[in-house]
């Protein structure tokens, strides 16, 4: 069980959060300590109401709280019972069981979690302060209550433990699936150390294919200032979806520093497969020119995957991903020949393509 912390100097904003994701269908409110209600009958209006009361009583921290998250085992099958004695037992342990607080269980992501949104102001008006010793007994609460009731251990791995995790085709990651974390690592596992890509842009081009990207963040952001990267699941249409994992959690370390050190080792391992990839476009030209669908399907009977997505700049960009010799090229690194609005040109239009079946079958029905 891996708990979070995180003090908020305006804890409406995580109770509107949840609530959101109650009305959404999303999560629901299982528990409300220290309200004068059950749980299921509060209303929103009421909660928000019964946190301000008591904040009020500290004019210097207005809408002060903490907002807890316990994250459960991938495997974890938790009752709601359950559930919420696990998080009295836990909300006891860091100090907090006379206090209003209220437990929502989520259901949008592939493992079991809880998030416990609490105001840190006691009745007496003074200040509940978490402590850098309380970030600590937190862990040690989660081990303690891992025993208590049974449940999975959180394991904490070395390099040692890459084999074990380690595998040679991964599948499509699918957001709200168990386990999106192990997932996304599957896919990193098999596309850091087995592809050849040179820059960011080629290196998600194929991460896309897994319904993964990652992200450096804008370009003036605190993200991309720092070096920072994180990792995405893709919607069906490409788009990010739910909470991002951080290059530093996991077990393989895809930073953007260690990525940066591959895109040169990269830069000579892949040309043999640039040539490959020119004779198979080539090819998929010769003779009767197809539309751009054809061109593509031909290419992908030669292993080669045609992949649109946008780079860093927000524009799309065309790439050619080789699975056979795991070579990724954008179309402007292929040669000028290659280029994107040059293929499109050697295509025909899928008009010309639609009238001439049309003309086809009128023949056809003459004969």
């Amino acid at each position: 069980m891996h708990p979070k912390i995180k003090p908020k100097k305006n804890i409406l904003v995580s109770l509107r959060y949840n609530e959101k994701k109650v009305a959404e269908g999303k999560a629901e409110r299982i528990s409300a300590e220290n309200f004068l209600k059950d749980h299921d009958k509060l209303t929103r209006d009421e909660i928000i109401t019964r946190f301000r009361q008591r904040s009020s009583f500290n004019e210097r921290l207005p809408d002060h709280g903490v907002h807890f998250s316990l994250n459960f085992g991938k495997t974890e099958k938790l009752d709601n019972e359950k559930m919420v004695r696990i998080a009295d037992r836990y909300m006891t342990g860091m100090g907090f069981e006379d206090e209003p607080y209220i437990a929502y269980r989520h259901t949008d992501a592939g493992h079991t979690h809880l998030h416990i949104v609490a105001t840190n102001v006691r009745a007496d008006g003074s200040r509940l302060d978490l402590k850098p010793r309380d970030y600590l007994a937190s862990y040690l609460l989660c081990k303690q209550l891992e025993r208590e009731f049974s449940l999975e251990k959180a394991e904490k791995l070395t390099p040692g433990d890459k084999p074990r995790f380690a595998v040679e085709h991964a599948q499509r990651v699918h957001y709200g699936d168990p386990g999106l974390k192990h997932a996304i690592s599957d896919v990193l596992n098999t596309v850091v150390d087995h592809y050849k890509y040179t820059n960011l842009d080629e290196f998600n081009a194929i991460l896309k294919q897994y319904n993964v990207t990652a992200n450096p963040g804008q370009e003036h952001s605190r993200l991309h200032k720092v070096g920072g990267l994180l990792y995405h699941a893709l919607d069906a249409d490409g788009n990010r979806i739910g909470v991002p994992i951080k290059a530093s959690l996991f077990l393989l370390k895809p930073t953007l520093k260690n990525l940066e050190q591959r895109f040169t080792q990269n830069q000579q391992l892949r040309e043999s497969s640039r040539e490959r990839i020119h004779t198979a476009i080539d090819w998929a030209l010769a003779g009767r020119a197809p539309d751009w669908t054809g061109f593509t399907k031909s290419l992908e009977k030669d292993g080669i995957a045609v992949i649109t997505a946008k780079n860093q700049d927000g524009h799309d960009g065309v790439f050619f991903v080789d699975h056979v010799q795991k070579a990724a090229f954008s179309s402007e690194k292929l040669g000028p020949a290659y280029r994107e609005e040059v293929l499109r040109n050697r295509c025909v239009p899928e008009q010309e393509i639609a009238q001439q079946q049309l003309q086809e079958q009128k023949i056809n029905l003459r004969i």
